[in-house]
């Protein structure tokens, strides 16, 4: 039994609950069935960023990323893991605001370097030139995790599978990584774009692992059971379990009650309105119940 509901357990339960488990199909060794865990995989990050967006609407400071940006010509490139901006300042912490673009500075003026227009990737000055030091406060989007097989370990390293860890510098700093072969729980201390992540433990190679949720521990049960749902609604019709009413209620009445924990409200709290643009998307005819 794993310590936490890293990948690997969520995959497990999932199988389970689609009446498709067994060690080869959670490990991938066995491909046969109507599920593959790419898909089931897929599935557990949409339910966890589902959840992240509802308990981001009621404790949003528990996502707070702030960084320090640098101009090139002022253009400055934002992080990674960058959701949703919430304050950018400059370099003597006034407030830089946004304009739209038809608000930008005419050819012939030279802009204020107090305001800016978000471009792709980046937020850009409306004053050219700009090479300070900003600061941005801002929310991060949630990270996917995955199960898979090291293909490399050894003191204080394993190597994430090729297969399923994105090629991304720092992009699992921070997250739990639990070692279902060797039977330890770690945090990763750096990654690198090679896939390597720095730990305290060791690990081999075929070492079989988990990478655990970011969200709030409260609702980690909560993924699985989503997960199935989402996956259920989406598969072909001879495929199709039902999803029933009391189910999908009994879920939202869990989640309340895991929201209520994380945020500290009260028991009165507008839950119509919280889950008024929370329905499942099932189509007309599709046999799938939902709650009314």
């Amino acid at each position: 039994m794993s310590t936490y509901k890293n990948c690997y357990e969520l995959v497990s339960s999932m199988r389970r609950r689609l009446n498709e488990y067994s060690a080869a199909k959670v490990q991938g060794t066995d491909t046969t069935g109507a599920y593959l865990n790419e898909l089931i995989v897929e599935k557990i990050n949409e339910s966890i960023r589902e959840l992240y967006g509802f308990i981001a609407r009621r404790s949003p400071n528990l996502f707070l990323g702030e960084a320090s940006l640098t101009g090139v010509n002022s253009v400055f490139t934002l992080p990674w893991d960058f959701g949703k901006l919430l304050l950018f300042n400059n370099d003597k912490g006034r407030k830089v605001y946004p304009i739209a673009q038809d608000e930008r500075k005419p050819t012939d003026s030279t802009g204020s370097d107090r305001l800016y227009y978000r471009k792709g990737n980046t937020l850009v000055l409306d004053k050219s030139g700009i090479t300070k030091t900003y600061d941005l406060i801002y929310r991060k989007k949630p990270r996917n995790i995955h199960l898979g097989k090291a293909s490399a370990g050894a003191a204080t390293s394993i190597t994430l599978d090729v297969t399923y860890a994105p090629k991304i510098a720092d992009y699992f700093n921070g997250m739990t990584i639990e070692n279902i072969t060797q039977d330890w729980v770690d945090e990763i201390d750096d990654y690198t774009a090679a896939r390597v992540a720095t730990i305290s433990e060791t690990a081999a190679a075929n070492d079989y692992y988990g990478i655990v949720p970011e969200i709030p521990e409260e609702v980690h049960h909560l993924i699985a059971p989503r997960a199935t749902m989402l996956i259920v609604e989406e598969s072909p019709v001879g495929q199709k379990t039902n999803v029933s009413g009391d189910e999908y209620n009994t879920w939202l009445e869990q989640l309340k009650v895991a929201l209520l924990e994380i945020t500290d409200e009260s028991g009165d709290t507008d839950w119509e309105e919280m889950f008024t643009s929370f329905e499942p998307n099932v189509p007309l005819g599709s046999g799938i119940i939902t709650s009314e």
